[in-house]
Parts: structure tokens; C-alpha cells; sequence
């Protein structure tokens, strides 16, 4: 697989405070990839540099071989859709209404959107089981539901990878499944690229091929699900003795000591 990002020597300084030091890594094309880390590791600052919503102090991205600082905003954001951890206000809009903005980059300001335009948000709607709360306000909807409605937005845009910061961290652990489920889905049926940033390390290795894990601003493990639920490497990242129990082919569960 080709690398969708490629991340050379990557730093982020805050005043005198080392946020990522020297992180080099790629982000391969159709794989759902899940960052790792406790608060404090730069796992989110590491996605809003991937999504452009800030600069990095040392060190280069690329997306699809091209460099940041080549690629245009409009682009950009036909290329790659961003979720942040905590969405703006949606003010009144219905679903619809909501979805239908990711049609802006192909659009602009004042583009009248055509049947193409309509089709795809017909189908990011659906794609995302939004079909019958299309015309409702998202305010009125559940937190796993407005979840959804902004991941249709990201499918609308017809971007090629997913950036999610803590989608699942409001959710009750049923809607934190079916979102994370929904994800994967979408990744495998869109071929899309997904980078998402979990705490929870076990929904982490059940829904995504790998795992990367920061811990002080620095790569410390990366790997397949199978290969990083290991209760050495997990201590590595947490800093705490951690077991791990395999309670089924491809699910585990990890624990304290």
C-alpha cells in the first residue's frame, strides 16, 4: 500500500514545552489507523497537524506525495475531511441541511448544487442510517446520532480519508460500537483512509488494522492489533503493568495489574 500521508521528522513546540518530537511515519491508503496514548501524548495535535488546523514547528507532511505546503485549501479539503473532537454549533440545521454543507468545497459560496451534488448527499444520508432523521434538527438528535450526521457531512465532501479526534469519548458503550462499526465499514466499502484518536485501547484493536501509540510526544509503538496487544508494549505506552486476554480470534480485552 502507498503511503495517503507521509510524516518526516515531525515537532511541535509550545513555548518551551515539546508537544511531538521527531515523529516520522506514513499513513497508509485504506487502512483505518488508531492513535493511542494517555492525555498529554500529542496523539491530537498529531491529527490537527494531519488536518492542517495547525503548523508544525520542524519537520514535513505530505499527502499523496505532494507537500502541505503545495496542496491548496479547496484541495485539500476535497482530499481530506477533519472531525474534530468537539463540532461547532449546528444552529437549527437539519440533518440534510447539515450534510449537504460538505458539498461546499466541490460548490463554493454560491454554487447551486446539481443532481450529482444531490445523489451524494442522498447516499452519505443513507450510507450512515440518517434516512429517517434527514429533515430533523441535528440538535434534537442523540449524541451517537449527531456523530453520524457528521461523519455523512465528511461523505458528502467525497473525501479519500477520515480524520476523527475522540469521535466515541460522549458516547454510551453501545453507541461507541456501532460508530466505530460504522466506520470500519465505510473504510472498507469507500476505500477510504481513517486516522482516528481512541482512548479506549481494546475498541481500538476490534475495529482498526493498526496502532500507533505516542506517549510524551514521541512514536513508541506501531503495529497490527495483534502485535501491539501485548502486555509489554502496553505497559510501554500507559505506564502502568497491564495483562491482555484473547477472549476471542481478533478481540482482547486488557487489564491493570
Amino acid at each position: 500500500m502507498s503511503a495517503f500521508f507521509k510524516v518526516s521528522g515531525l515537532g511541535v513546540r509550545i513555548g518551551d514545552a515539546a508537544i511531538l518530537r521527531n515523529v516520522t511515519l506514513d499513513f497508509r491508503e485504506g487502512e483505518v489507523t488508531a492513535l493511542l496514548g494517555h492525555n498529554g501524548s500529542g496523539k491530537s495535535t498529531l491529527l490537527k497537524i494531519l488536518a492542517r488546523q495547525m503548523a508544525p514547528s520542524a519537520g514535513d507532511v505530505r499527502v499523496l506525495g505532494t507537500s502541505f505546503q503545495r496542496t491548496g485549501a479547496r484541495e485539500f479539503a476535497r482530499t481530506v475531511g477533519y472531525l474534530p473532537q468537539h463540532p461547532p454549533g449546528t444552529d437549527g440545521l437539519t440533518v440534510r441541511e447539515l450534510v449537504a454543507l460538505g458539498r461546499y468545497p466541490w460548490r463554493g459560496p454560491l454554487g447551486r448544487y446539481n443532481a450529482e451534488d444531490h445523489r451524494l448527499i442522498d447516499q452519505a444520508i443513507n450510507d450512515t442510517g440518517l434516512t429517517r432523521f434527514q429533515h430533523r434538527s441535528v440538535d434534537t438528535l442523540s449524541g451517537g446520532e449527531r456523530q453520524r450526521a457528521w461523519i455523512a457531512l465528511l461523505l458528502a465532501q467525497q473525501t479519500r480519508c477520515l480524520l476523527l479526534d475522540e469521535p466515541i469519548s460522549a458516547l454510551d458503550v453501545k453507541h461507541q460500537v456501532e460508530t466505530l462499526r460504522l466506520v470500519h465499514r465505510l473504510a472498507e466499502e469507500r476505500e477510504l483512509t481513517v486516522v482516528v484518536v481512541l482512548h479506549d485501547v481494546d475498541l481500538a484493536a476490534r475495529f482498526c488494522d493498526r496502532l500507533v501509540a505516542l506517549k510524551s510526544g514521541a512514536l513508541v509503538a506501531d503495529g497490527s492489533p495483534r502485535n501491539i496487544m501485548d502486555s509489554g508494549i502496553l505497559e510501554s505506552i500507559y505506564g502502568v503493568p497491564m495483562g491482555v486476554l484473547e477472549r476471542a480470534p481478533g478481540q482482547w480485552v486488557s487489564y491493570v495489574h
